[in-house]
């Protein structure tokens, strides 16, 4: 039988520089998967409210000839990074890293294969998924045909138990394919009793000089402290540091008869800390987050209404 699973998530924010509030519901997405016999599985994932719009994000069919080797194929998230590749429900803070965001996030159509490693005790010691995309950033699949395809490939190396060290490269077409981009992404995290300690570095590399090479970074420390009477079953501390450069999402100009392409995010610093309340619900897991954001632009540019400083309350549950 398919398992169905849901997250919804709602959203008060107030920037002050503004003076102004709003409310948002920022996901309520449903998703259906399951193993089927034979050594085969699949899922279905769609956010009816991702930014206000209805997306399909998964939709992909597995095989497994064996445990520990897997074929995909459909619509999946590109094997790429630490907190791009993230799901809503496994993020902590209650807005997603620049790299998640802007920098590392994608979704495409394509085949990938991984295949894990284990140790004589059963337990995952590496991991490698590999795989080959349209490149069409989920346009009309029908015009998807390409020559040269997208690609992307993550290592995750867990050396001992709690540490993981993980590398990944993404190539991707945009700019309706007269541009593209590759990405390396290296990240590493700890964690122990309650603590999760990780970091990230992403370099953006577009090719023949369309936009300037791209940097990011994201450092953030959890602690999750257990609570075992009443309301409330836990609470985390939350710190977080990210740092984008000028960064560009392929959307194109002409100059002098080239294809450049467009600045989509100023160069901007952000320090986040928040306070993370876990309700004692272990059939609808749910929590209540309290972050706030501080921004710094070096080059004093005018941000977005939506990248400013600001308080941020979330409501989330899980099932």
């Amino acid at each position: 039988m398919p398992q169905i699973h849901g997250i919804l998530r709602g959203k008060y924010e107030y920037e002050p520089d503004l003076g102004a509030s709003r409310f948002e519901v920022r996901n309520a997405r449903l998703s259906a998967e399951s193993s089927l016999p034979l050594r085969s599985s699949y899922k279905l994932e769609v956010d009816l409210c991702d930014e206000s719009t209805i997306k399909m994000k998964d939709a992909w069919v597995r095989v497994n000839p064996w445990s520990t080797l897997r074929i995909t194929l459909g619509q999946q998230r590109m094997p790429f990074s630490i907190d791009a590749h993230r799901n809503p429900s496994a993020q902590y803070f209650a807005n997603r890293s620049f790299i998640a965001k802007q920098v590392g996030d994608m979704r495409d159509v394509g085949a990938a294969v991984g295949y894990d490693f284990v140790n004589n005790n059963n337990r995952k010691v590496l991991s490698v998924d590999a795989g080959i995309y349209n490149g069409s950033n989920l346009d009309n699949q029908k015009t998807a045909w390409f020559t040269s395809p997208a690609y992307s490939a993550r290592i995750q190396y867990f050396p001992v138990k709690g540490l993981a060290f993980i590398p990944s490269v993404q190539h991707q077409l945009i700019a309706s394919r007269e541009a593209s981009y590759t990405s390396f992404d290296f990240g590493a995290y700890y964690e122990w009793n309650g603590l999760h300690v990780e970091a990230e570095y992403l370099r953006k590399f577009y090719a023949k000089d369309t936009f300037d090479d791209c940097n990011a970074v994201d450092v953030m420390t959890i602690y999750k402290m257990p609570m075992k009477k009443g309301f409330l079953g836990g609470i985390s501390y939350l710190l977080r540091y990210d740092y984008m450069d000028n960064h560009s999402d392929g959307k194109k100009v002409f100059v002098e008869g080239t294809t450049r392409l467009q600045q989509s995010d100023a160069e901007r610093h952000r320090l986040t800390a928040g306070l993370t309340f876990h309700v004692a619900n272990k059939y609808f897991p749910t929590d209540i987050r309290l972050n706030y954001e501080k921004y710094w632009y070096p080059h004093g540019c005018t941000p977005k209404e939506s990248e400013q400083d600001k308080l941020v309350a979330e409501l989330m549950i899980r099932f």
